[in-house]
This record gives structure tokens, sequence and C-alpha cells, in this order.
């Protein structure tokens, strides 16, 4: 198998990165999970807010960025409010972001319109852009830590645009003695891929690393410890390259795209192709 022996870090939790466990494992790979986030729902105060607009039809389009967006908004709504929200939506041009967030849409009964070719915000941007946009109103229903770029393109395109923040990100407490063991492995060279999922992932990685006093630090640049540091779309990119690691980006914004990545290297005995 092409990934048999290897080891491959992701910066989720056990939970969140189930598909990428099994495509590594499948090719003869193990897996790492680093939980370095937590994700914090917001009050009903903000579903009130994406509602109240939607029933007023003041938004020609509402954009969701990520399956997690629609999860926390169905669950925070529970089952009296489920049918306003899907009849709110039904008011309007609903995108999707990317396969999984279409499939957690359409199982909440959700009639997806538009889904862009480039799982990210600028596939949602690309997307627009050829759409009669100029005055239309758009909600982004989100994280709080969501970069401004799609906010900010999407108002040059003429758009008025309001994001609705349903939840928050804070770096997760983590298991010190767990990534005191990781921190080992990497100096030891016994890990062969890290795969960075998110930009806030990159940046809470280094400030966890940094914290581990009484293990050695990254001395050199990440990349030297391992074959492979692969990103999952280009702010996660962005936030790598503040640091100057050497990365590849997946082609496709996704967790299968981020394995695809990583078993193109692993698997070649050229690693060179990275940034």
């Amino acid at each position: 198998m092409s990934l048999d022996g290897k080891v491959l870090a992701i910066t989720r939790s056990v939970a969140d990165s189930q598909e990428f466990s099994s495509l590594v494992r499948a090719q003869g790979g193990r897996v790492i999970s680093l939980p370095l986030i937590k994700v914090v729902p917001r009050g009903l105060e903000a579903i009130e807010s994406l509602l109240v607009g939607l029933e007023k039809k003041k938004y020609d389009y509402c954009a969701f960025m990520s399956p997690k967006a629609v999860d926390i908004l169905f669950r925070l709504a529970g089952k009296e409010c489920t049918p306003r929200i899907i009849a709110a939506l039904a008011s309007c041009h609903v995108i999707a972001v990317g396969p999984k967030t279409s499939t957690s849409l359409t199982s909440h009964g959700v009639q997806v319109k538009s889904m862009p070719s480039t799982y990210s915000s600028y596939g949602l941007v690309d997307l627009l852009s050829s759409m009669p946009t100029r005055g239309k109103r758009i909600v982004i229903p989100r994280s709080s830590e969501a970069d401004e770029f799609a906010a900010r393109s999407l108002s040059d395109l003429g758009m008025l645009v309001d994001e609705v923040f349903l939840y928050n990100i804070i770096k997760t407490a983590g298991n010190k003695i767990a990534f005191k063991d990781f921190a080992l492995l990497l100096h030891e060279k016994k890990i062969d891929a890290i795969i960075f999922t998110s930009a806030s992932n990159v940046k809470f990685f280094f400030e966890i690393m940094d914290s581990i006093n009484d293990q050695p630090s990254l001395i050199q640049p990440l990349h030297t410890y391992v074959r492979a540091v692969v990103s999952i779309g280009p702010f996660t990119s962005a936030e790598l390259k503040k640091r100057n690691i050497k990365y590849i980006e997946a082609s496709e914004h996704t967790i299968r795209g981020t394995f695809k990545a990583a078993e193109l290297v692993l698997s070649s005995k050229d690693s060179t192709k990275i940034q």
C-alpha cells in the first residue's frame, strides 16, 4: 500500500478526523489526531437575527461556508424552530461552499441552488462574480473567527454583505502530555506528514508547541521534521507562509483533498514539490 507504515498527523479531534483516518488506514497508514480548537456556539439571538432578516426577505443570497455552520444553526434552533428556518431559507438563493456543506443542508430539508467549483471563500467570490449581484444582499452565517476576504470582496462586487456569527472558535486547553509526546515524535522524525485544516489550527499549533517548556522546541522550521506539511486551502497556507514553513496545498480544499496531497508526496521518492 502507498502509505504502508506512514504516520500522518491531522489538526482535528478524533471525531472530526474520521474521514481522513479511514482514507489513511485503507492505504496502510496510521493517523494521530491533534485537537487544537473548541467550537463554542453563540446564543439564540444570532439565529433570531438571521431568521428575521430572511423572513423579511432582506436577503437575495445566503451562503454557508461549512457544514459546521449548518449543523450549529439547526442544533441551536431545535425541532420547534427548524421548520421556520427551512421556510425562511426557501425565500432566497442558498449557496453551499463544498459538497459536505451541501449534503448537510439537504439533509435538513434545505434546497441548495449553487455550489462554487472551488470550496473556499475564493470560490464563493468567483461564483458570485459571474451572477447578477450588484445591489443584491447576501448573508453569511459563520464563525466569528472568519477572515474578512469574502465580505470585503463581495462588497467590492457591489453587494450588501451581512455576516451572522453563529459560533466562536477558541484554543482548546489540550492534553499537554499528548503534545509533549508528539513533539518528541517530531524530533525523532517519526511523523511523515502533518495536515493543517484551518488558519486557526496553524496559529494554535505553534502556540501550544511553544508552551511545552520541558521538551525540545521546534528549533528548525516544521517542514524539516516531516516529509510533507499539507494545507487545506489558501488561508491556511497564508498562516504557514508567515512562519516560513514549506508546504503543499490541496488542489481540492477538502479533507479528501488533503489526503490526496499527502499521499502524492509520501508515495513518491521525490518530496520536493512544496512551496
